[in-house]
């Protein structure tokens, strides 16, 4: 069968940075708010415009990190919800971002629920270190934590973000004995808009039999339509060592010119659904939307012997009829959401109902 390219909008109202991870028969949706920490909760992809919505945690004022809160995640990790968030000192701005870890409670609980509460910078890093972006992933049985930051001893110029890689001693706290390893720079034309060379949001992605792993993150300015997601491979030994890690020359989604959009596809996060992987990123309507509007979309991830493919482009709005089509994606189903409504209650019916009532 031929690629389902197909996109599907999973908010209408803008949700920046959108992270979405499953537990408990429930979708939870994370995204930039500003000023605080906000859990969505659904039982379906395609019902967040209805759904309950919970602030975790919220700031006082005057404290280093009282403001810019961006792009939280959160993930059930040694028996616990984590909320991993950046955020700044409002006195100093943009510069002073760095990164801090939230505890909330055990991961057998419905994390909307909470307690919540407020554990500190993530230790172990380079607290002098403009840091944004991170994300926890799973290599070898260990915790890593893969995060966007400015060059080490760079704490003035905001041109160049680069990734990072550090091993976790435990969910609050990396292993200082070792500096924090960069796997990517931006090298490549397109990942730079105007001086600025931006490589952001890192995020775990696995093919479904487990032959290509390693990280998708966005490249390009995310105020411009040229923002775009790429991938960097893992390719075994050491997690540390950057030689382990290499970066596709093509990316894989943007929206070329010429297009109708979504524009700017990236900031996301990927899901198992059934046999395939599909993408939940922010993209805005327009060409010249900037930071507005920026909504979550979703749209499926391809599998070939070379690795993720997208075809490069982010593909067309379209119904849940045609998102709900199967694609062919190389995993070796006739269907890649057969077994759906087992794996992930609720998506498959909802999309269903959702088809009676058009």
């Amino acid at each position: 069968m031929t690629y389902n390219n197909s996109v599907i909008n999973v908010t209408h109202t803008p949700t920046p940075d959108p992270f979405i991870t499953y537990a408990h028969g429930k979708f939870y949706l994370t995204y930039t708010a500003g000023d605080r920490v906000e859990v969505w909760c659904s039982d379906s992809l395609f019902n967040f415009g209805n759904c309950s919505r919970h602030v975790i945690w919220k700031p006082e004022p005057g404290h280093p990190w009282s403001g810019g809160i961006w792009a939280p995640e959160i993930h059930s990790l040694d028996g616990r919800w984590y909320c991993y968030v950046a955020a700044e000192n409002p006195k100093e701005g943009n510069k002073s971002h760095r990164m801090y870890v939230i505890g909330g409670p055990p991961a057998s609980q419905d994390p909307c629920q909470g307690p919540w509460e407020f554990i500190g910078p993530l230790r172990g890093v380079p607290q002098d270190q403009w840091a944004i972006d991170g994300t926890v992933i799973h290599l070898n049985n260990q915790l890593y934590f893969v995060y966007s930051g400015w060059p080490l001893g760079e704490h003035h110029s905001d041109k160049t973000q680069e990734l990072f890689i550090v091993h976790l001693l435990n969910p609050a706290e990396a292993d200082g004995s070792r500096p924090p390893t960069r796997i990517s720079h931006p090298d490549f034309d397109w990942e730079r808009s105007g001086p600025s060379g931006i490589n952001e949001g890192p995020q775990w992605l696995a093919s479904p039999n487990g032959s290509w792993v390693g990280i998708a993150y966005s490249c390009a300015g995310s105020w411009t339509k040229d923002y775009k997601t790429n991938t960097i491979q893992y390719t075994g030994g050491d997690p540390l060592d950057q030689n382990n890690w290499r970066k596709s020359n093509t990316p894989l989604i943007c929206t070329p010119d010429g297009t109708n959009g979504p524009w700017g596809p990236g900031h996301g996060s990927f899901l198992p659904v059934g046999h395939d992987i599909v993408y939940v990123f922010h993209a805005t309507d327009q060409p010249t939307d900037g930071w507005n509007n920026r909504k979550a979309r979703c749209q499926r991830v391809n599998f070939t012997h070379s690795g993720p493919d997208m075809g490069n482009c982010v593909g067309p709005l379209c119904e849940a009829n045609v998102f709900m089509q199967g694609s062919g994606s190389g995993s070796g189903s006739h269907d890649p959401l057969h077994g759906l409504e087992e794996k992930l209650h609720g998506f498959l019916g909802k999309a269903k109902e959702k088809l009676r009532e058009l």
